[in-house]
Protein backbone atom coordinates (compact mmCIF):
# COMPACT_ATOMS: atom_id res chain seq x y z
CA UNK A 1 0.00 0.00 0.00
CA UNK A 2 1.35 3.56 -0.95
CA UNK A 3 1.13 5.95 1.84
CA UNK A 4 1.38 9.80 0.16
CA UNK A 5 1.48 12.87 2.63
CA UNK A 6 -1.06 15.39 3.45
CA UNK A 7 -1.12 18.06 1.26
CA UNK A 8 -2.66 21.79 2.48
CA UNK A 9 -5.34 22.32 -0.08
CA UNK A 10 -3.47 24.76 -2.87
CA UNK A 11 -3.22 28.88 -2.11
CA UNK A 12 -4.77 30.17 -5.71
CA UNK A 13 -3.88 33.80 -4.10
CA UNK A 14 -0.37 35.25 -5.19
CA UNK A 15 1.22 35.61 -1.05
CA UNK A 16 4.18 37.44 -2.74
CA UNK A 17 4.28 41.01 -2.14
CA UNK A 18 5.77 43.14 -4.49
CA UNK A 19 7.74 45.76 -2.95
CA UNK A 20 7.13 49.09 -4.43
CA UNK A 21 9.94 50.66 -6.33
CA UNK A 22 11.40 53.87 -4.82
CA UNK A 23 12.28 56.84 -6.34
CA UNK A 24 16.38 56.13 -6.14
CA UNK A 25 16.07 52.82 -7.68
CA UNK A 26 14.02 54.92 -11.26
CA UNK A 27 17.13 56.96 -10.43
CA UNK A 28 19.61 53.89 -10.19
CA UNK A 29 18.40 52.32 -13.61
CA UNK A 30 18.99 55.23 -15.17
CA UNK A 31 22.43 56.14 -14.78
CA UNK A 32 24.81 55.23 -17.51
CA UNK A 33 27.51 54.46 -15.45
CA UNK A 34 26.98 51.59 -12.54
CA UNK A 35 29.75 52.73 -10.61
CA UNK A 36 28.16 55.73 -9.82
CA UNK A 37 25.37 54.22 -7.43
CA UNK A 38 27.37 50.50 -6.29
CA UNK A 39 30.44 52.70 -5.10
CA UNK A 40 31.26 53.24 -1.50
CA UNK A 41 33.09 55.72 0.64
CA UNK A 42 34.30 55.35 3.92
CA UNK A 43 33.32 58.34 6.21
CA UNK A 44 33.92 58.45 10.34
CA UNK A 45 30.61 59.07 11.84
CA UNK A 46 31.80 62.52 13.49
CA UNK A 47 32.29 63.65 9.71
CA UNK A 48 28.85 62.33 9.01
CA UNK A 49 27.20 63.99 12.07
CA UNK A 50 28.75 67.20 10.99
CA UNK A 51 27.65 67.47 7.63
CA UNK A 52 24.21 66.53 9.23
CA UNK A 53 24.33 69.42 11.62
CA UNK A 54 25.67 71.64 8.92
CA UNK A 55 22.60 71.11 6.24
CA UNK A 56 20.01 71.39 8.88
CA UNK A 57 21.72 74.78 10.04
CA UNK A 58 21.67 76.06 6.87
CA UNK A 59 18.16 75.05 6.23
CA UNK A 60 16.82 76.60 9.46
CA UNK A 61 18.65 79.83 8.43
CA UNK A 62 17.25 80.07 5.11
CA UNK A 63 14.20 79.17 6.05
CA UNK A 64 13.76 82.22 9.09
CA UNK A 65 15.05 84.18 5.90
CA UNK A 66 11.18 83.62 4.53
CA UNK A 67 9.76 84.25 6.89
CA UNK A 68 8.02 87.19 6.91
CA UNK A 69 9.23 90.37 9.51
CA UNK A 70 6.35 90.27 11.63
CA UNK A 71 6.91 87.10 12.91
CA UNK A 72 9.94 88.52 14.75
CA UNK A 73 10.43 85.82 17.45
CA UNK A 74 10.03 82.66 15.39
CA UNK A 75 13.01 84.12 13.09
CA UNK A 76 15.07 85.18 15.74
CA UNK A 77 14.31 81.50 16.95
CA UNK A 78 15.47 80.11 13.88
CA UNK A 79 18.41 81.98 13.61
CA UNK A 80 19.60 81.43 16.84
CA UNK A 81 18.78 77.27 16.27
CA UNK A 82 20.63 77.67 13.07
CA UNK A 83 24.00 79.32 14.25
CA UNK A 84 23.79 76.54 17.43
CA UNK A 85 23.69 73.26 14.74
CA UNK A 86 26.78 75.60 12.56
CA UNK A 87 28.77 75.57 15.83
CA UNK A 88 28.01 71.98 17.04
CA UNK A 89 28.60 71.37 13.35
CA UNK A 90 32.55 73.03 13.56
CA UNK A 91 32.76 70.99 17.06
CA UNK A 92 31.94 67.89 15.24
CA UNK A 93 34.35 68.68 12.27
CA UNK A 94 37.27 69.87 14.56
CA UNK A 95 37.49 66.72 17.51
CA UNK A 96 39.16 64.36 15.51
CA UNK A 97 42.14 66.85 14.70
CA UNK A 98 41.86 68.09 18.86
CA UNK A 99 41.67 64.82 20.01
CA UNK A 100 44.03 62.20 18.61
CA UNK A 101 43.54 59.35 20.75
CA UNK A 102 39.97 58.49 19.67
CA UNK A 103 39.81 55.36 18.28
CA UNK A 104 39.70 54.88 14.33
CA UNK A 105 35.80 53.70 12.63
CA UNK A 106 37.34 52.47 10.00
CA UNK A 107 40.00 49.89 9.80
CA UNK A 108 42.90 50.57 7.01
CA UNK A 109 44.18 46.82 6.91
CA UNK A 110 40.44 45.23 6.62
CA UNK A 111 40.17 43.94 2.93
CA UNK A 112 37.30 44.46 0.97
Amino acid sequence: MKISKIQSTPNFYNTQTHQKREFIDVIADNVKNPRDVQDCVAVPRGIFKAYIYLMAGSGLLSISNFLPNNWKGVKTSLNVLGALLGIISAVYFAKPFAFKGLSPTVEKNKNL
